[in-house]
C-alpha cells in the first residue's frame, strides 16, 4: 500500500506548480497543554474505511470549539484532499491546522504554509534519515511546527534532532491494522515535549488507554463516522 501512495506522491510532486496562496493569516502554536488534548481531522475517505459521508467543512465550528488543532488532509488519491481545501479550512477557523500528507519535498511544504497550515506532517517511514532532518529543518524555517510520526522503534533510529511534536501510528501503512500496545510502548520510551497517539482512538477507554504515555490525541473516523459531534467531542475529552 505504502509504495503505491508514494510513487503516485513522487508523480504529484513533479507537476506541483507555483503555490497561487500568499499567506494572509499569522502562525498559530497550539496549546497542548490540557490534560486530554484533540487534533481533529477532517478527510473525505481513507484507505481503511472508505468515503465518509459527511460534508466535513460543517464539522469546523464544533472542531474549533473543541480541539486543539484540526489536521487537514491533503492528499488527493487516497484522502480526497487537497490544498485548496487546506486553504478553505484555514479561512474558516481560528486554530492550528496540520497538514497531513506524505510530504516527500520542500514544494509541499510551501504549498502548506502559503494555504494556512501551522503543522506539516513528516512521516519518518517514507523519508531517509537526512531528508527528514532536511525537511524538519526547512519546516522551522518557514516558521511552521513539524510533527514527525512514528510506526516503530526503528523509525525512531532516523530521528537524528530534539523533535518537538512526536507522533506514534497505531495504524501499518502497509497492512492498514491497528496494535496500539506497540503503539504505547514506543510512546512510553519518547521524550519529546508533546507525544501524539494516532489512529484507532474510537471513544474514552482509547483515550484513557494511552493517556499515562500521551496527552494530545489525533482522532478522524470516530469524529467523521458520529451522529453528534459534540456529545463525541465531550465524551472523548471526559468533560
Amino acid at each position: 500500500m505504502i509504495e503505491q501512495i508514494i510513487e503516485n506522491k513522487l508523480q504529484e510532486v513533479k507537476s506541483l506548480a507555483r503555490c497561487p496562496y500568499a499567506r494572509t493569516k499569522p502562525i498559530l502554536k497550539p496549546d497542548f497543554s490540557d490534560k486530554v488534548n484533540i487534533i481533529a481531522e477532517l478527510k473525505s475517505k481513507s484507505p481503511s474505511f472508505g468515503n465518509f459521508n459527511t460534508n466535513v467543512l460543517s464539522l469546523i465550528e464544533s472542531y474549533s470549539k473543541y480541539a486543539k488543532a484540526i489536521s487537514v488532509l491533503t492528499d488527493s488519491k487516497y484522502f480526497g484532499g487537497s490544498f485548496e481545501f487546506l486553504h478553505e479550512v484555514s479561512k474558516k477557523t481560528n486554530i492550528a491546522i496540520l497538514c497531513k500528507d506524505f510530504i516527500i519535498d520542500k514544494k509541499q511544504i510551501d504549498w502548506a504554509a502559503a494555504a494556512g497550515a501551522d503543522i506539516v506532517l513528516l512521516i519518518a517511514r517514507i523519508l531517509d534519515k537526512n531528508k527528514l532532518k532536511e525537511l524538519y529543518d526547512y519546516t522551522y524555517e518557514l516558521g511552521l511546527k513539524a510533527l514527525v510520526e512514528v510506526h516503530s522503534f526503528k523509525d525512531l533510529e532516523k530521528i537524528s534532532f530534539e523533535a518537538e511534536f512526536l507522533g506514534v501510528n497505531s495504524r501499518d501503512l502497509d497492512t492498514l491494522n491497528i496494535d496500539k500496545q506497540t503503539a504505547k510502548e514506543i510512546l512510553s520510551h519518547l521524550s519529546a515535549p508533546v507525544k501524539i497517539a494516532e489512529s484507532g482512538i474510537r471513544d474514552k477507554s482509547d483515550i484513557e488507554f494511552f493517556l499515562p504515555v500521551a496527552n494530545v490525541f489525533l482522532i478522524g473516523e470516530a469524529l467523521l463516522k458520529s451522529n453528534n459531534i459534540e456529545a463525541t467531542f465531550r465524551e472523548l475529552l471526559c468533560l
